[in-house]
């Protein structure tokens, strides 16, 4: 029996944190070496608009940093930011819309109240980010908040906003069962310069499902996330009613000889939001997403390519195809040595976007490069 819960302890610490982490949009692990970890790196990013969208490319350059503390073999706190700068261009000529600034800072807290069993997380985005933007920035950092194409920073600001989730996960038959909710509590902040009125997204419940397991020499995950808005407000009067949120998710890694191998989908479908003033509705959304990931070791080194399409369709009275994404892409961690690692990265992406007047290729690339020091 001891030896059996000995062999889930690793499928129940990643369902639990797993768990945890939804209502967050990163979590440190409070387990593991006790210490400070360093996080940080250069990312540049571009993509190119065939005509008939409006526009002719985007760049966006970004600076992470990012500190981990274990401070104890139950207490995890982390912590991060970036400088962002994105450049867009029209596709009739004129000047670049841009947006530069630091974004806003994620302070989080992950603490096990029952080792491997029950995780408790707080989290708080402190703004730092930039708020109170002109025409042009609102343009610029719209065009990065991309359902289908990813950006390293794809929001400067939004405010204050305190999370709080706890993950409870219990073993069954081979099994790690697991839920997990978060509620979010958001304050109000000013988006536009040149509208001297506040904005206050609606609070946010969470609520996730999931189970993990040992699958031969592999692991299978499985996961299914619920999340609810309160109403948005501007100028203290209701404005917006999102839709709700389903993800499912789903990852089975194992190894094939000395490769790792991980397949992955992941599903979000969002309802339709509904617009106070006069009842409209937006579009409904859905994105599908399905990839392969695959770990090979080289000495010291590890060299992670990645195989990724995403499918994105959009409506207001049914679901129609908006994009399509294929990306690949390759990360190499080199050792510098046991205590420093360097992380290259380069990706490349063809795809489409589907307008109302046609449908307008494009073709997008990324190099990265990370640095992670361990204290």
């Amino acid at each position: 029996m001891n030896a059996q819960r000995a062999s889930l302890n690793p499928v129940l610490r990643g369902a639990v944190l797993a768990l945890a982490a939804a209502g967050l949009p990163a979590l440190a692990s409070a387990q593991g070496t006790m210490g400070v970890r360093l996080q940080s790196g250069l990312e540049v990013r571009g993509v190119s608009f065939k005509a008939g969208l409006g526009i002719k490319d985007v760049s966006e350059f970004a600076v992470p940093f990012g500190a981990i503390w274990n401070a104890s073999p139950r207490l995890g706190i982390d912590i991060g930011v970036r400088y962002a700068s994105v450049s867009r261009t029209p596709e009739a000529g004129g000047s670049k819309e841009t947006i530069a600034g630091p974004t806003d800072t994620q302070l989080r807290l992950a603490y096990q109240v029952i080792p491997d069993v029950m995780v408790l997380t707080v989290a708080a985005n402190l703004p730092t980010g930039k708020t109170k933007l002109s025409a042009d920035e609102l343009v610029a950092a719209g065009v990065v908040a991309s359902e289908l194409i990813p950006f390293p920073v794809q929001s400067f600001g939004s405010g204050t906003n305190v999370t709080t989730g706890l993950a409870v996960a219990v073993p069954f038959a081979g099994w790690a069962f697991g839920v997990g909710g978060s509620i979010r509590v958001s304050t109000a902040y000013t988006p536009l310069a040149t509208v001297d009125s506040t904005y206050k997204p609606g609070s946010e419940l969470r609520f996730r499902v999931g189970a993990d397991r040992v699958v031969g020499q592999g692991r299978v995950s499985l996961g299914f996330t619920y999340s609810s808005f309160a109403d948005d407000e501007f100028g203290g009067a209701r404005i917006f009613q999102p839709g709700r949120r389903y993800i499912t998710q789903g990852t089975w890694s194992f190894p094939v000889g000395n490769l790792g191998l991980a397949l992955y989908a992941w599903d979000l479908y969002r309802q339709p939001g509904t617009v106070v003033v006069g009842g409209s509705s937006t579009e409904k959304q859905n994105v599908l997403t399905v990839g392969a990931a695959a770990s090979v070791q080289v000495g010291r080194n590890v060299l992670r390519p990645q195989l990724e399409y995403r499918v994105h369709s959009a409506g207001v009275s049914k679901l129609e195809a908006a994009g399509h994404l294929l990306s690949l892409s390759a990360r190499y961690q080199l050792s510098l040595s046991e205590r420093l690692a360097l992380l290259p990265a380069v990706r490349f992406d063809t795809g489409n976007i589907v307008s109302s007047a046609a449908t307008v290729g494009f073709t997008g690339w990324g190099l990265s490069v990370g640095l992670r020091a361990a204290m």
